[in-house]
């Protein structure tokens, strides 16, 4: 089934939304659209937060758009990313360690923040992780503005790591060289917006470092304001001008020609070149030589004269505005792509789904509970089939008690009729009834249920007819049988005793001594056996029954 899912930029100057259409087979890009944040007038102004989630209510009901789920970038740079190194590889264990290092690294107590993490790569038996942390009142306080116009997000990530889903879903060119064979090569996108700048640097789609930092367009407009000795309002048209956007009155068209703007935009860029520097520095000596292919230029400044060529030296590839591909390409405009950037991520990032990484802020107390709402929702809905269930069994299995019992009954009645006919009485135990009809307690219980001519019968019907044999003394007590006699040989003698093993009374026959007389060479001999038909006799009551 088709999901709608929104990816949102919470900008300090605007917001961007892209949405998608998530299949199984793919995505599609349904929409791309941004909206001016309200500017703060008064010292009674709303918050940022509380104007960044009224822009965001706004344009989804100018947009009119149905979203399924969406995922959100934590606005600001209040989220902090570290890279954690722990000794091993195995999940158990890192789910088991990772608190203690977080809880290390951090100045509060681990229970005050929302942190999350992911990995980064493992080398040599130990694994590298991004570890996201940022204190639960704001995440709180951001769920609850965007909360009041009905908007969830199933997941809030740092922005710094969201950008590799751009790169792992195919939305970025490839790069012009690849190569044909070997690792594959590393490539960077650098986002800088109104007040801050993400990096993500990323191999084969899987983000192998992150990092989000305080600079922005808004640092520029403060240099060119202090530089010209002109209102912010003024540098911000001069920078807009720069960027390709509306040119700044005739008034201004003069300052933007002065070589102090010029060199006050220079040295503003400074901390930038740095930051990106050190961030490439510190992933190369976590991975080893390792060259960055590409750096794909997004946000506001992406367009900015000049700073391709102040990155240039850490790259060894191009510096070049992002370019899209795929499906991306033709749903949103190649000028509004490196704006629109971490918003198409963060949609692509929900449409992994399962397969995307497992930073997510939305952990513990502020998760996502919608899932769980409508897992209840189904289990009412099953409490309720199984209860139906249920009373059709008991319904079911009384109907059989009901019928069983009165069958039980039918049966009682006729078995008393009978026992009234034969024995005079009905008798409420049947065994005991069973015990009259056998004699039980009465003279009849004493009669032998084999006599002895059945005894004899069986003897001579066992004895084999070809083995010449004498007895001399046949010896029939209540429960034993002892015979002596003579035969011509010993191996007579075992033909009798097997004759009689075959035999229902005499199954334990076994022989006695034999010895051979010296007189006329026959052999005499003894055979003992328990009597086993007298408690089976053929005038059981119960056999006759």
């Amino acid at each position: 089934m088709a999901q709608h899912i929104l990816g949102l930029d919470l900008g300090a100057h605007a917001v961007k939304a892209v949405l998608l259409e998530s299949t199984y087979r793919g995505y599609a890009v349904l929409g791309a659209a941004s909206a001016p944040v309200p500017r703060a007038e008064g010292d009674d102004a709303p918050p940022l937060l509380a104007r960044q989630a009224a822009a965001v209510h706004q344009l989804l009901e100018e947009r009119g758009w149905r979203v399924d789920e969406s995922v959100v970038a934590f606005p600001g740079s209040a989220v902090s990313s570290n890279v954690v190194t722990l000794p091993f590889t195995d999940a158990r264990r890192i789910e088991q360690t990772i608190g203690f290092e977080v809880e290390g690294q951090i100045p509060f107590d681990l229970a005050s923040v929302a942190w999350d993490w992911q990995p980064l790569g493992v080398r040599d038996g130990k694994t590298d992780l991004l570890v996201g942390v940022v204190r639960k009142e704001e995440l709180g306080a951001l769920l609850a503005a965007l909360g009041h116009g009905g908007l969830d997000p199933r997941a809030v990530i740092p922005a710094g790591p969201a950008y590799a889903a751009l790169l792992a879903g195919g939305a970025v060119a490839p790069l012009a060289a690849a190569p044909p064979e070997g690792p594959a090569p590393a490539e960077g996108v650098l986002d800088v917006g109104a007040e801050r700048t993400s990096l993500c640097i990323t191999v084969a789609g899987a983000c192998e470092a992150a990092r989000t930092f305080a600079f922005g367009g808004a640092h520029l407009v403060r240099a060119l304001a202090r530089a010209l000795a002109i209102p912010e309002a003024d540098a911000g048209a001069l920078l807009a001008g720069e960027l390709g956007g509306p040119p700044p009155p005739p008034e201004l068209a003069a300052r933007a020609r002065d070589p102090r703007a010029a060199a006050a935009l220079s040295a503003a860029l400074q901390p930038l070149v740095r930051e990106v520097r050190a961030t490439v520095r510190a992933w190369q000596a976590r991975v080893g030589p390792r060259r960055l292919e590409r750096l794909s230029l997004a946000g506001e400044l992406a367009a900015l004269p000049g700073l391709p060529e102040l990155l240039a030296a850490d790259v060894d590839g191009p510096v070049v505005p992002l370019a899209l591909a795929g499906p991306a390409a033709g749903a949103v405009p190649a000028d509004r792509a490196p704006g629109l950037a971490l918003a198409l991520a963060l949609a692509l990032r929900g449409h992994q789904g399962a397969r995307a990484p497992r930073l997510n802020l939305r952990r513990g107390e502020l998760a996502y509970t919608r899932d769980f709402e409508h897992l209840k929702g189904k289990l009412a809905r099953l409490g309720l089939y199984a209860a139906a269930i249920l009373v059709l069994a008991v319904v079911s299995a009384g109907v059989k008690v009901f019928a069983l019992s009165r069958q039980e009954a039918s049966l009682d009645r006729a078995l008393c009729d009978a026992e009234q006919k034969i024995l005079g009485r009905c008798y409420p135990n049947f065994e005991e009834a069973q015990a009259i009809l056998r004699g039980r307690g009465s003279a009849a219980a004493a009669l032998p249920r084999v006599s002895a001519v059945d005894v004899l019968a069986e003897l001579a019907d066992k004895v084999p007819a070809e083995v010449p044999v004498r007895f001399d003394r046949i010896e029939i007590t209540r429960d034993k049988l002892h015979l002596e006699g003579t035969t011509d040989g010993a191996e007579s003698v075992d033909k009798v005793v097997e004759g009689l093993r075959g035999s229902r009374c005499f199954g334990d026959a076994r022989s006695g001594s034999a010895r051979k007389r010296a007189s006329d060479g026959k052999f005499e001999f003894s055979i003992d056996s328990g009597l086993t038909c007298l408690e089976s006799g053929p005038r059981d009551a119960g056999e006759r029954g």
